[in-house]
């Protein structure tokens, strides 16, 4: 075989997205799913009798927290009914109803903004925990109001 010095074809790959390499810092953040796949698990804990090929919904959630990039991934079995319906609610989407829903177009969720509960585990990762509408979480508890103590006559 010869090779061809100096191709078109012989690019560079772009280089990566700047993300830390250390796990997103625990707490509530708004993410946006950029990556929203349906896959079989290389794990055998996801392969049950109801699930044996072991099919899941992948998500990938990216956030910037104080400047620096992040990025978080879930994998939910598609046995779990309730997490799925936690995503589509954080999405504004009709949750899953038994017997009338036996499919989700996960692709469509790609560019949706959510704020998710991060957690840590012992080992240190990163896992999403709730998932919630970006703007329920950004509403704050009510502010109380200032009370002028010098008119109260006791």
């Amino acid at each position: 075989m010869n090779v061809i010095w100096n191709s078109d074809e012989d690019k560079p790959k772009a280089a990566p997205k700047e993300f830390k390499n250390e796990p997103c810092p625990e707490g509530t953040w708004e993410f946006e799913i950029v990556k929203s796949v349906a896959r079989q698990s290389q794990f055998d804990n996801v392969k049950t009798k109801d699930n044996p090929d072991g099919w899941e919904w992948s998500l990938w959630l990216d956030t910037t927290v104080n400047g620096t990039r992040y990025r978080v991934f879930d994998s939910i079995a598609v046995t779990h009914i309730t997490r799925i319906n936690e995503v589509l609610r954080a999405t504004g989407r009709p949750e899953l109803r038994p017997g009338k829903d036996h499919r989700v177009d996960e692709q469509s969720l790609e560019g949706e903004r959510v704020r998710v509960r991060v957690y840590h585990t012992k080992a240190g990762k990163a896992r999403a925990g709730d998932y919630m509408k970006a703007e329920e979480a950004k509403k704050a508890a009510p502010s109380r109001a200032k009370v002028d103590h010098s008119d109260i006559p006791f």
